[in-house]
């Protein structure tokens, strides 16, 4: 059944009783204005409660079904399920009771004021095998692969087995912002691609152990500022990050492949600026040889006898002038 807004609103508001209030029969010898006003303010007080009550209606509750991919490492079941549950879910401030948690589409529905989007982390299990690709997420709060040791990495002996990752590639199509945390990648000896076109933002830093893998070509398109440092180790054949504008510390990269070192280094040293105390800004070590560079500053302007000589002049020719126009 379809109710619309006017109906709503005489259904929620019932007739006001005169007999029986008090308030109007102690209002009765009083100005008519006196009770016009009070029944105002109470016909305003309910179209609020009315409005309240019709917000909250028309906000998704949060579904169960997004738990795990709220709270579990990534099983690899259901991606449509986390892109969705990433991309939807929300926290509120004005709920009703026992509501915190809502599913709101931000593409095609308004955000409400109190209401903030929860940013989920992407941690694939440790066994999680193939390909990894999900087209339409656009911002995380971490993002982690690793392999994982059956014991400590202070145990010795046979019973100490690495297993590395097996993820095999890693398709972020929509990505631009990894909020809080770092892009970490560690013990993956089978990555053979990792795309990040869109990926712009990362609040940590960008660390890629990709050693014992097959050669790769590593780009970063978009990427404008990390906020850490950048950390690469792989069979790096060819490297480029065309838009970095900030890093927090230095560019580490160790590769056994056939990177370029000098060009690589040469193409960040000084576009990129860092805040960190690193005193290397890039060091980059491959087949083709190493380099280290560290940034340098353009040299400030150099004001010379001349200048200091017509600023002197200036200043005089003010005092006199205001001292003539003194007298």
């Amino acid at each position: 059944m379809v109710v619309s807004r006017p109906n709503l609103i005489r259904a929620a508001i019932a007739p006001y009783p005169r007999v029986a209030d008090p308030w109007h029969a102690t209002l009765s010898g009083r100005s008519s204005r006196v009770v016009y006003g009070f029944g105002k303010m109470r016909l305003l007080g309910l179209l609020v409660g009315v409005s309240i009550v019709s917000f909250a209606a028309a906000l998704t509750p949060y579904p169960n079904e997004c738990d795990p991919a709220l709270n579990l490492a990534f099983n690899g079941t259901d991606t449509a399920l986390f892109v969705r549950c990433a991309e939807t879910t929300y926290s509120c401030n004005s709920r009703p009771p026992g509501e915190k948690w809502f599913s709101i589409n931000s593409t095609n529905e308004a955000v409400p004021a109190d209401c903030e989007k929860q940013i989920f982390s992407l941690h694939p299990i440790s066994n999680f095998t193939g390909p990894l690709a999900m087209p339409g997420l656009t911002e995380l709060s971490s993002f982690k692969i690793g392999g994982y040791y059956n014991g400590t990495r202070f145990d010795d002996g046979p019973d100490y087995v690495l297993f590395p990752a097996t993820v095999t590639s890693i398709d972020l199509p929509d990505l631009v912002n990894i909020t809080s945390y770092s892009f970490n990648i560690y013990i993956a000896h089978s990555i053979s691609s990792l795309s990040v076109p869109k990926l712009r933002h990362i609040g940590s830093d960008l660390s890629l152990n990709l050693t014992g893998g097959p050669a790769i070509n590593l780009t970063f398109p978009s990427l404008f500022d990390v906020r850490g440092g950048i950390y690469l180790f792989g069979e790096i054949d060819a490297l480029g990050f065309p838009t970095l504008n900030h890093t927090q510390d230095s560019i580490n990269v160790t590769s056994t492949g056939n990177l370029d070192c000098d060009a690589f280094a040469a193409s960040v040293v000084n576009t990129t600026n860092s805040t960190g105390s690193s005193k290397y800004f890039v060091t980059c070590t491959s087949k083709m040889g190493s380099v280290i560079l560290h940034h340098v500053l353009p040299p400030e302007p150099e004001v010379n006898g001349a200048a200091f000589q017509i600023r002197g002049d200036f200043l005089a020719l003010t005092a006199l002038v205001a001292y003539i126009l003194a007298l």
